[in-house]
């Protein structure tokens, strides 16, 4: 007689279902709308990538090919774009990443897509790590670990793909059950989700443990970040010009107490609906804030995405009452026997998951709502809204878009005069070779039967087909890479922080140091930690044109060399990265790039009147001022970095005696004029 203990059974299959349900669970919906706002930034950031490419990612630039590959910047570095060295070449390029980025953001291909995006996004970061930040490694872990999440299962066009091949309706009747059409589960369970959710929290954490300094400790960290004249963006100016002081340091206490509590938030085993709900709410609020106030790149925006992914099915139904008031419902009547039309309507159908839509063939007259003509449906799509009013041609596709969630976000145009005449011109041309449309693609057309007559898809058969079988393995082989990632990435984390190396160290096997350097998969999180920065400078060029004016070609004014500024430098994001740290000894090899830039600056931005013959490249930094005291800074020497030619009345040279004169330095004799 065997005796089995049936409690503690279902005791420990209620543990490992709470565990998988609180830590490894995800809902579909939520995964595509992070897949989308992942496509999203990476297509921005390319975008402004794409504006400095000459700079950043060609032989003309700051660094050419041949000096990364021989001289490369860190190990076991990849990317694509060392092939590459022109402009052209590189806009080919870039174009090419452009269409992998907005194929991942509809979901077209997904799966493939998302392995073409980490490829793409790591070659932009490992050509020029002059201008990788925190943001850029942000941006690297979330493709490189979503990589093994089904990001193209809901909101995608592989959905509606997929949806179109397994139910093929003819007729209205068809079109208006939705029933079929919903999916069985929006549940997805896999070891990488608690490796997300542990990436999240380990940024936290770090980013607080790290911040040990005097200036976290007293309040003032926030008062210094903003006087970073580098990145302070307007409402960072207009901030630190009229809040209090006491304020800003509670506005400092504040940020080290979410990124404190957010790990326990996030990992807390209880009430996980409103746990992400909250750590949701306190990770918008601090990243909306930098974001701001700050140029660091996609950081901050990759932070509020990573949230996305851990909402749920309360969320997903909460999000749908918007998109579920009566007010939103729409009748369609349209031509059924049109090929393109019943296309058109069945896409609409995957389109409108709260089902707002109801369809009415042409010929079903007695189902027409009052008000609506008979002879006017015949030459044009017809939607009535549920007040009873009657819309046309481009005004029904609009009203059909206002139906659809976030549909307006693509027909909002046919509301604006002028735009709107172009959408009836479009629309009008469209309707009225609607029959050569139909059987140009064999969709049929006024009774022509198409090529692949419609019908609805017949039950699975019962027995495992050969693409689950398939399915399985493939969910196997995941978990498996998942495991090894987890072990991968947690080993990095140790290495990477300071923290840790107080209780213990590991060695890294040397697969894990190739894997993490080649596609910047790194794991030291400490920004703005121990201390923030105390001061600030950037790269000021004091060059000669050959007509002997005084240029600086960064700016297109003459060369200033007051490191004060009242509404901050206005640089975006590279070029603070880059000014920041050409200025320092071990990048002095360099610099003769950025000297060879500047002799054909005039020939790349067409301005031959602006060619310089010689220059001084400085680096002009100051101490930023104490809380209390002048808005001005304490000026320090300026540095030069490299020269070309001789540059008479140095614009440097009376900054330069100005510091040996006063012991207090520059700013001595001029503080009194700018106060808060």
């Amino acid at each position: 007689m065997v005796v089995t203990n049936q409690p503690a059974v279902r005791g420990s299959q209620r543990v490992r279902d709470f565990l998988q349900a609180r830590y490894f669970g995800a809902d579909l919906r939520w995964l595509g709308a992070f897949r989308i706002g992942l496509g999203l930034i990476l297509t921005c950031d390319l975008l402004r990538r794409w504006a400095e490419a000459r700079e950043y990612y060609t032989n003309d630039g700051f660094l050419p090919n041949h000096f990364s590959l021989f001289r490369p910047m860190g190990d076991d570095l990849f990317s694509l774009l060392h092939a590459f060295s022109t402009l052209g070449e590189v806009s080919v390029v870039f174009a090419l990443m452009l269409i992998v980025f907005v194929c991942l953001t509809l979901g077209y291909r997904t799966g493939l897509m998302q392995v073409l995006a980490f490829i793409s996004i790591t070659s932009l970061d490992a050509r020029n790590i002059f201008v990788e930040n925190g943001g850029d490694v942000l941006v690297n872990l979330m493709a490189f670990l979503s990589m093994f999440l089904p990001l193209g299962r809901r909101l995608s066009v592989d959905s509606v793909l997929r949806s179109l091949r397994a139910r093929k309706e003819s007729s209205p009747a068809e079109l208006n059950e939705r029933a079929p059409l919903a999916p069985a589960t929006n549940d997805f369970h896999s070891l990488i989700m608690l490796a997300m959710l542990l990436q999240l929290a380990v940024i936290y954490f770090f980013n607080a443990v790290h911040k040990s300094g005097r200036g976290w400790m007293d309040g003032s960290a926030i008062y210094w970040f903003l006087e970073q004249d580098r990145i302070v963006t307007a409402l960072g100016v207009f901030l630190r010009d009229h809040v209090p002081y006491q304020a800003i340091r509670g506005v400092t206490y504040g940020a080290l107490a979410i990124e404190f509590s957010l790990p326990v938030i996030l990992l807390f085993p209880f009430a996980k609906t409103w746990m992400h709900r909250i750590a949701l709410l306190l990770g918008i609020g601090l990243h909306g804030g930098i974001a701001l106030t700050s140029r660091l790149g996609p950081f901050s925006y990759g932070m509020m995405l990573f949230y996305v992914q851990f909402l749920g099915a309360r969320d997903a139904e909460l999000a749908a009452r918007w998109f579920s008031r009566d007010s939103r419902r729409r009748t369609v009547i349209f031509d059924s026997d049109c090929g393109i039309c019943l296309f058109v309507c069945r896409l609409l159908v995957r389109l409108d998951p709260r089902q707002r839509l109801t369809f009415i063939g042409n010929d079903d007259v007695a189902s027409f709502p009052p008000g609506v003509d008979p002879k006017v449906v015949d030459s044009t799509v017809v939607v009535v809204d549920p007040s009873g009013r009657v819309y046309v041609e481009e005004r029904a596709v609009f009203e059909v878009a206002r139906a659809i969630p976030f549909g307006v976000l693509l027909a909002f145009w046919l509301r604006i005069p002028g735009l709107n005449l172009l959408g009836r011109a479009l629309y009008r041309a469209v309707a009225q070779n609607r029959v050569r449309i139909s059987t140009f693609f064999g969709m049929g057309a006024c009774g022509i039967p198409s090529r692949n007559a419609p019908a609805l898809a017949t039950a699975a058969p019962a027995r495992k087909t050969y693409r689950e079988t398939l399915g399985e393995l493939g969910s196997f082989s995941r978990e498996m890479a998942a495991a090894v990632v987890f072990v991968m990435l947690g080993v990095q984390v140790i290495n990477d922080n300071g923290y840790v190396h107080r209780f213990f160290r590991v060695k890294r096997p040397e697969w894990v140091v190739s894997v993490v350097n080649t596609f910047r998969l790194l794991e030291g999180w400490g920004m703005f930690a121990p201390e923030p920065p105390y001061d600030d400078g950037h790269v000021v060029v004091d060059g000669r044109t050959k007509d002997g004016r005084k240029l600086d070609p960064f700016t297109g004014e003459e060369p200033d060399f007051d490191p004060y500024t009242k509404t901050g430098w206005g640089h975006e994001q590279f070029w603070c990265d880059y000014n920041n740290r050409i200025r320092f000894p071990g990048h002095a090899g360099n610099r003769q790039h950025l000297k060879d830039y500047l002799l054909k600056w005039h020939e790349y931005k067409d301005r031959p009147d602006d060619q310089l013959v010689a220059f001084d490249v400085w680096w002009v930094h100051d101490k930023s001022p104490p809380p209390g005291g002048p808005r001005r800074g304490e000026p320090q020497p300026p540095e030069k970095l490299l020269s070309h030619g001789f540059v008479r009345d140095s614009g440097a040279k009376p900054w330069l005696k100005q510091q040996q004169r006063s012991p207090h330095g520059a700013s001595g004799a001029r503080r009194g004029a700018h106060h808060d």
